[in-house]
């Protein structure tokens, strides 16, 4: 299982595929792992080391040569009858999109979470500041 960032024709063709009975709406969540303490963790869904700060995972990336900490963004999908339903309760349609032998897949994003947490392993403990 692999989080990362999925062209969105892509995403939306393979959402269609598997919920063709839906409009799909593509969108963003954030990565939060609940109860994790702060630090420098590794998991085998993403493909480096990132950090955990108020239980949010954060990632470094080089904006303009200077190292910058941002959110761990995972895509997502909400389901929805038609584009201009609106959603009040997504716990059984909002779904987050991973990637596994090479095939776009999705897991309710509540569950995904859950898995995400059980997978990863405290590289260094870190205080926050």
């Amino acid at each position: 299982m692999q989080i990362k960032a999925f062209d969105p024709q892509q995403l939306k063709t393979a959402a269609q595929a598997q919920f063709p009975d839906y409009e799909i709406d593509i969108q963003e969540s954030d990565v939060f792992l609940k109860g994790k303490q702060a630090g420098r963790y590794r998991a085998d869904w993403l493909d480096h080391e990132f950090y955990i700060s108020t239980e949010y995972a954060y990632e470094d990336r080089l904006v303009n040569g200077n190292p910058t900490r941002y959110k761990i963004a995972m895509p997502c999908i909400l389901l929805k009858k038609d584009r201009y339903e609106i959603v009040y309760d997504i716990s059984d349609r909002y779904y987050a999109a991973y990637e596994e032998n090479g095939t776009i897949q999705f897991l309710p994003y509540q569950k995904m979470l859950e898995t995400l947490i059980k997978q990863i392993e405290l590289l260094e403990e870190l205080t926050p500041v």
